[in-house]
C-alpha cells in the first residue's frame, strides 16, 4: 500500500474516532435532566456561548502555532481538549463547570483546523481530492455509527441518556491514544520550508517568522483578490455560520416543542441523526452529478433553508421539527462542497489551508458577534423561537441576494454567447 495512502487511512480513522460521539443527539436532554437540571435559557444564553467566545479566541492562534509545530501537537492537544470536556460532562454538576467543559469544547473545535489542512503537508498535489473525500467520509460515518448506536441503546432499554456520556468518553480516549499514534509531519506549510517554499520569491527565508508571515499574506493576496474567490468565501462563511448556530441550538428548540405538547418522544433524536447523515452524504455525492449551475442551486438551497427556520420556529409537531433538521443539514453540505469546489479551482493547492482557516475564523467571529447580540445578557436574551425567526428571515435575504446573483451571471453569460453568435 502506498504511503500516501496509508497516511490519508490514518488521520481519517482519528476523523471517525473524535467524532463518535453518542451522547451529541441527546446533550439537551441530558442538561435539562436530573441529575443536571439547568433550564433551556441557562444552556443557551450562559453555557453553550462560551465554546463560541472561546473557538473564535483561539482559531488563529490555532492555525499558526499547528503549521509552526508540524500538526500533530494540536491534534494531541484537540483530543485532551475533548477527553477533559467529557470528563467535567460526566462528572461535574455547576453551571461553572458546565461553562468550563464548553470552554474546552470550544478548544476542540478550533483543533479541527489540523485536521482538515495536517493531509495537505503529507501528500503529494494530486491526491488532494481523495483524501479530502477520506477525511469528510470518517466523520460522517463516525457520526452516523454513533447516532445509531445511541438510538438503539435508548431504544431497547439498555442505557439511560446519561450513559451514554461513557461511550462517548471512550471514542474521545481512544481518538487520543490515536492521535500519538499518527505519524510526525516533517514539513508545513509556511514555516520550516527553507528554498523548497512554493513561491516565486526564491530569497526569502521562511525559518524567520517575520518572513513567514511575508509569505502568508502574500497567499492572502493572492487567493482573497480573485473576484471569485471571495465571492465563494462569503458564501462559505454565512453558510458554516449558520449551519453552526443551528446545529448548537437546535435541541433547545426540540425540547421547547416537546415542551409545549408534540406527536413524537424526543428520544428519537439518535434516528434523525443518522439520517441526516446518510441524506448529507448523498446530497455531497449528486453534487458533481447534477447539472445546475452553482448559484442557482446555491441561491434555491439558501432560500429553502430560510423556509425551513421560519417553519421550525413556529412548529409545535417534532416531527415537522426532525424534518427541518436533516432537510437543513443536506442543504448545507450540499452548499458547502460546492463552494469549497468553486474556492479551489480559483487557488493554488497549497494556499488552501490558510483560506480554510480565514474562513473558519471569520464564521466563528461571525457567529460569536450574533451570539453575544441574541444569547448574552448585553445583548436581547431572545428565547428560542424568536431565534429562529431570526435567523430564518436572515437567511431569506441572503438566499434571495445569491439569486439575484445568480440571475446576473445568467444574464451576463447569455450577453456574451449572443455577442460571439453574432461575431
Amino acid at each position: 500500500m502506498e504511503r500516501w495512502l496509508i497516511q490519508s487511512i490514518m488521520i481519517s480513522v482519528f476523523g471517525f474516532l473524535k467524532d463518535f460521539r453518542p451522547e451529541d443527539p441527546y446533550i439537551i436532554q441530558y442538561l435539562t435532566s436530573s441529575p443536571m437540571n439547568f433550564t433551556i435559557e441557562e444552556i443557551i444564553q450562559e453555557i453553550f456561548p462560551v465554546s463560541t467566545y472561546t473557538c473564535v479566541n483561539v482559531t488563529i492562534i490555532i492555525f499558526l502555532v499547528t503549521d509552526y509545530l508540524h500538526y500533530k501537537p494540536i491534534l494531541v492537544f484537540g483530543a485532551i481538549s475533548s477527553v477533559i470536556s467529557q470528563i467535567f460532562l460526566i462528572f461535574a454538576r455547576t453551571k461553572t463547570n458546565m461553562q468550563i467543559m464548553d470552554f474546552f469544547d470550544g478548544i476542540m473545535i478550533a483543533c479541527d483546523i489540523p485536521y482538515y489542512t495536517y493531509i495537505y503537508t503529507a501528500v503529494d498535489k494530486k491526491h488532494y481530492k481523495i483524501v479530502s473525500s477520506h477525511m469528510n467520509m470518517a466523520c460522517l460515518i463516525g457520526r452516523f455509527s454513533s447516532a445509531v448506536l445511541a438510538q438503539t441503546l435508548i431504544d431497547n432499554h439498555i442505557l439511560k441518556v446519561q450513559h451514554l456520556n461513557y461511550l462517548t468518553l471512550t471514542g474521545t480516549t481512544l481518538s487520543l491514544l490515536w492521535a500519538i499514534g499518527l505519524p510526525s509531519v516533517q514539513k508545513s506549510l509556511y514555516f520550516h520550508q527553507g528554498t523548497e517554499k512554493k513561491k516565486k520569491i526564491t530569497d526569502i527565508d521562511t525559518s524567520k517568522p517575520k518572513n513567514v508571515f511575508q509569505i502568508l499574506w502574500l497567499d492572502f493576496i493572492t487567493a482573497f483578490t480573485n473576484h471569485n474567490v471571495l465571492q465563494w468565501s462569503i458564501c462559505w462563511i454565512l453558510g458554516t455560520y449558520f449551519y453552526y448556530q443551528f446545529m448548537s441550538y437546535c435541541q433547545s428548540l426540540y425540547q421547547q416543542i416537546y415542551y409545549d405538547g408534540t406527536d413524537l418522544q424526543i428520544t428519537n433524536n439518535g434516528m434523525v441523526e443518522a439520517i441526516y447523515t446518510i441524506t448529507s452524504t448523498l446530497g455531497v455525492y449528486f453534487v458533481g452529478i447534477i447539472r445546475i449551475p452553482s448559484w442557482w442551486l446555491v441561491g434555491i438551497l439558501t432560500l429553502c433553508q430560510g423556509l425551513i427556520l421560519m417553519v421550525m420556529a413556529q412548529e409545535h409537531l417534532l416531527s415537522y421539527a426532525y424534518l427541518g433538521y436533516i432537510l437543513f443539514g443536506t442543504f448545507y453540505h450540499i452548499m458547502i462542497t460546492i463552494a469549497n469546489c468553486e474556492v479551489a479551482k480559483n487557488i493554488p493547492a497549497d494556499c488552501y489551508a490558510l483560506v480554510f482557516g480565514i474562513n473558519t475564523f471569520t464564521s466563528h467571529l461571525l457567529q460569536t458577534c450574533v451570539t453575544i447580540v441574541v444569547n448574552s445578557p448585553i445583548g436581547l436574551m431572545l428565547n428560542i423561537r424568536t431565534q429562529f425567526y431570526l435567523y430564518g428571515l436572515s437567511y431569506l435575504i441572503i438566499g434571495f441576494v445569491y439569486t439575484i446573483n445568480a440571475l446576473r451571471s445568467t444574464i451576463s453569460r447569455t450577453r456574451i454567447q449572443d455577442i460571439f453568435t453574432i461575431a
